[in-house]
């Protein structure tokens, strides 16, 4: 097989499930708003996707995305020194992304 028949594969697996394909630029919308760089963010998105895209696994997607959401603001201050007022509109942010990606997965 050459390149060309090379099978497609989906960007998410029954164990590894994908997020919407919307969830990456509203994310980068939210985050170009935050007073950090977007070089010192990029980490921190990758993170933060990639817990998104496992919660497809979870029982109780809300709990799950909670902790993805809480571990993206923790490392968000600990590690970039997020400041408390862009922190809480980051989460309000955020809460408000995982209910849209909640009602369409």
């Amino acid at each position: 097989m050459n390149g060309a028949d090379k099978p497609v594969t989906p960007s998410g697996t029954e164990d590894t499930p994908a997020t919407p394909g919307w969830v990456e630029d509203s994310l980068d919308t939210i985050l170009a708003s935050l007073p950090l760089a977007a070089e010192k963010l990029a980490p921190f998105r990758a993170s933060y996707l990639d817990c998104l895209a496992g919660c497809g696994r979870a029982a109780d997607l809300d709990s799950a995305h909670d902790a993805c959401r809480q571990g993206f603001l923790r490392a968000l201050k600990d590690s970039l020194g997020l400041n408390a007022e862009a922190a809480r509109t980051l989460e309000q942010q955020l809460e408000q992304l995982e209910l849209s990606i909640s009602s369409d997965i």
